[in-house]
């Protein structure tokens, strides 16, 4: 699983750790006007409150990753520079820990009206749906990458009057969601899947070397797949989306 931690520098720089999937390590310096298009997984400000002409940006990034005083953790930005991946993976499982539990927390506290919403969005606007839903499953798994194949009703348009066809999309993204037509890969990944979909939200594979889960449910009769790339997964995780996808998924 690749990780990008960020540390800023000043107003107008900040330093990007990149480390990849063989834990090798990338650094560069970037302008801070690219805060918004980076996929950061962590961002450090150096003091005790985030520099005053950055401030709106990060309360507006603050709801996709951590954001914290590097001040907290002893870091400037020499000493963060000089962190190895062993080093920079431990900063980061320690934080993104925290960041998962108080996501978890307030689904929890909010989930008869996050429910409550889906299920409105469900029979008024798909695409906004999964949209929703895909940023509401990043938010409780902090995944790095997201994606969630579904079942879409295609106009396939002409003067005959065709009906719409049964055809596939999916919703994918590392920091915001966008959602595609499938292809035959999204037919090919549905089919392969189609004896695991069942009433409930289950786990079909989980692989904590890689980081990798695959995940399937069913609301009524539309089946979805989803997949994401993450650092952990833990039964208070798996008990949220339970409780989150049997409640859409009642009397629809």
């Amino acid at each position: 699983m690749k990780i990008n931690i960020g540390f800023i520098k000043s107003e107008s720089q900040f330093l990007l750790k990149e480390m990849g999937t063989d834990s090798q390590v990338e650094s560069r310096t970037l302008d801070t006007i690219e805060i918004k298009e980076c996929p950061l997984n962590l961002l450090f400000f150096p003091e005790q409150t985030p520099p005053e002409g950055l401030a709106k940006t990060l309360s507006e990034e603050e709801k996709f990753y951590p954001i914290l005083s590097a001040a907290s953790f002893g870091l400037e930005s020499e000493t963060f520079d000089s962190l190895d991946a062993q080093e920079l993976a431990d900063l980061f499982a320690k934080i993104n820990s925290r960041w998962i539990l108080n996501n978890n927390i307030k689904t929890i506290e909010q989930i008869y009206s996050v429910i409550s919403y889906l299920r409105d969005l469900w029979q008024s606007d798909r695409s906004a749906f999964f949209e929703e839903l895909w940023f509401i499953l990043k938010t409780n798994l902090a995944s790095t990458e997201l994606t969630a194949v579904f079942h879409d009703v295609k106009d396939i348009g002409g003067d005959k009057g065709e009906k719409p066809v049964l055809a596939y999309s999916y919703v994918t993204g590392e920091k915001t969601p966008q959602i595609f037509e499938g292809k035959e890969k999204e037919e090919g990944l549905m089919k392969e899947y189609a004896s695991e979909f069942g009433e409930h939200f289950e786990i079909t594979e989980f692989d904590s070397n890689k980081g990798q889960l695959v995940a399937t449910v069913k609301i009524g009769l539309s089946p979805i797949l989803i997949m994401a790339k993450l650092s952990t997964f833990n039964q208070l995780q798996r008990s949220i989306l339970i409780a989150l996808f049997s409640g859409i998924a009642q009397d629809q």
